[in-house]
């Protein structure tokens, strides 16, 4: 029965050309379909400003196992009346997905909502996003008095610097141990897991952090609505997706057939190309990596210039339903403690430069075309006032036919000097900065000087639904080219780049004690690992404690690849 399903879903994809369909078009019903569910895990729920909020999600099937379906996951923060704090977009690299967020001092002191989804999760009644509650305290800002509020959740200070585990803690098959139980500042810490008869394999989170001397009461479980939809969304299989619709405006009527582009702006851009079906909705698949914070669609056809048409972008945008705002009330001994822990922080952020975190390295892409044809760098050739004597005197390859309106690119063919060949009247993908060049006086009439290069493919070329007699890519000097905003056949709309993978800062105080010994340590979050794939007996890992005492715990936290949840604490002092 489940191949049955998958089989489905993979012929529902494969024919797919939209990221959402309407649940009246399905041909069965939405919950024969599998589903996913997140889980998400933070370094604490109690968080000042100043501190970096440090995450995990894991995308898992109803079994808990690894789902194999989305690459792109969504992580939200959203405040008491869901407005976005921030909004993440990461690749799933074997299930799991990991980011931060550094928690300024204009954030508001008050009751946060981290979600993570992704675009097929949504379909869920009631699993469509994992939830994290967090507290943030914000000791530069004067706290908000909301009247009206049918619940609260006070912060009172507490000596017990305990912690509510996920888990029965007394029956904890996995056991963690420290070399020791009490260590000095700057001092090297070493663990090891026992109680792991087999090699566990999956996903877990190693966090070392300092308690919190607070205490949380009130009522703090939330009761999540359910969620409905009149849409199907399809999961993100190969990449994100990009969708929408296009409507003539003579009568909000769908343009089908039509080819559409999409260009994402950079050094390394991104060009796709698709055609509207007889609803007018288009779909790109983006698997490479990009910077850029927008995009460009367009029609790809000359005569679209001369209609009116609206372009509507899918949003991937879950709203939050069903929660009671709430009021946040800080016990007035904790200010002492929030004074200390204000100025540590102040302190440790002075540092930054220092004790910067670094990024993993930002895997290039390559042009759909390759290294194919033959590149002009016009630096290398006598500069010419317009493009047409350019191509005249430099781009042999290719040349400019008529005047105005009517002038058009052709390509020369050393396969076909006689131009008799069967696609010789095709007209050229023409780019410039990764843009398609719909009307070809954009960049007849472009300053040639700004022209950085200008690449030829002569043969025959087939991309996205049309076929091209060859390519003329061209690249300014400034790489940035950007299309009339006033011509309604194109749509720039705003993107978000995912989230790189860090390597955070670990400070070695033995092979760097005489360099780091004049830098203050307040860090309370000794090590974050989320990238944990193995565990076993004997060693997993070491780090080095701060300046600042107290009582830490050690977690593990994940899922293993047979759906089984695992979760192990242990605690260890720092004194001076």
């Amino acid at each position: 029965m489940k191949k049955s399903i998958f089989i489905i879903l993979l012929i529902l994809l494969g024919n797919a050309t939209f990221s959402q369909i309407p649940n009246q078009d399905l041909s069965v019903e939405p919950n024969v379909f599998p589903k996913e569910k997140l889980a998400l895990t933070i370094n604490s729920n109690i968080l000042l400003a100043g501190e970096l909020l440090q995450y995990s999600t894991l995308n898992l099937n109803e079994a808990s196992k690894k789902s194999k379906l989305s690459k792109v996951v969504y992580v939200s923060m959203r405040n008491e009346n869901d407005s976005v704090v921030f909004h993440h977009k990461l690749k799933l690299y074997n299930g799991r997905a990991n980011g931060d967020f550094f928690i300024p001092a204009t954030l508001k002191s008050g009751i946060y909502r981290l979600i993570s989804y992704t675009n097929f999760s949504k379909n869920n009644r009631l699993d469509a996003y994992a939830l994290k509650t967090i507290y943030v305290i914000n000791t530069f800002m004067k706290m908000d008095k909301v009247k009206n509020a049918s619940d609260s959740i006070h912060l009172n200070f507490s000596t017990k610097f305990s912690r509510v585990s996920t888990s029965d803690e007394s029956n904890q098959q996995i056991k963690i141990v420290s070399d020791k139980a009490t260590y000095g500042p700057r001092e090297k810490v070493s663990l090891k897991l026992e109680g792991i008869s087999n090699e566990i394999n999956g996903n877990f989170v190693l966090s070392v952090r300092k308690l919190n001397p607070i205490e949380i009461s009130g009522k703090t479980s939330e009761s999540v609505k359910e969620n409905s939809s009149d849409v199907f969304h399809i999961p993100e299989v190969r990449g994100e997706l990009v969708s929408g619709t296009i409507l003539n405006n003579d009568g909000n009527v769908p343009v089908k057939n039509k080819i559409v582009s999409l260009t994402i702006p950079g050094e390394d851009f991104i060009f796709k190309s698709t055609s509207t079906d007889a609803n007018g909705r288009f779909f790109f698949s983006v698997s490479e990596g990009y910077s850029s914070d927008k995009g460009i669609i367009q029609l790809s056809s000359k005569d679209s210039r001369k209609e009116n048409y609206t372009i509507n972008i899918d949003k991937k945008h879950l709203k939050l339903n069903g929660f009671k705002r709430r009021v946040l009330s800080l016990n007035p001994e904790l200010k002492n403690w929030l004074q200390e822990r204000s100025v540590q922080l102040q302190i440790e952020n002075a540092y930054f430069e220092t004790k910067r975190d670094s990024m993993k390295p930002h895997k290039t892409t390559s042009r759909f075309y390759n290294n194919l044809g033959t590149v002009y760098n016009l630096d290398d050739y006598t500069r010419f006032s317009t493009l047409r004597e350019t191509f005249v005197e430099v781009i042999t390859l290719a040349a400019i036919r008529g005047n105005e309106e009517n002038g058009r690119f052709i390509i020369y063919n050393a396969y076909d000097p006689n131009r008799i060949a069967k696609f010789n009247d095709i007209p050229p993908l023409v780019l410039l900065d990764g843009i398609e060049i719909i009307n070809n006086e954009d960049l007849i009439n472009y300053n040639p000087r700004q022209i950085k290069s200008v690449r030829v493919i002569t043969e025959p070329y087939r991309y996205g639904p049309k076929i091209y007699s060859g390519i003329i890519a061209v690249e300014t000097i400034k790489g940035d080219f950007t299309p009339n905003s006033t011509d309604k056949s194109i749509k720039v709309f705003d993107l978000i780049p995912a989230v790189a993978e860090k390597e955070y800062y670990k400070p070695n105080y033995q092979s760097g004690a005489n360099k780091l010994s004049r830098i203050p340590d307040y860090r309370v979050q000794l090590i974050w690992n989320s990238q944990i794939e193995r565990l076993n007996d004997g060693f997993i890992d070491s780090f080095f404690t701060s300046d600042i005492p107290g009582t830490y715990q050690i977690s593990i936290e994940g899922y293993g690849v047979n759906g089984e949840f695992h979760y192990s604490t242990n605690n260890f002092m720092v004194i001076h």
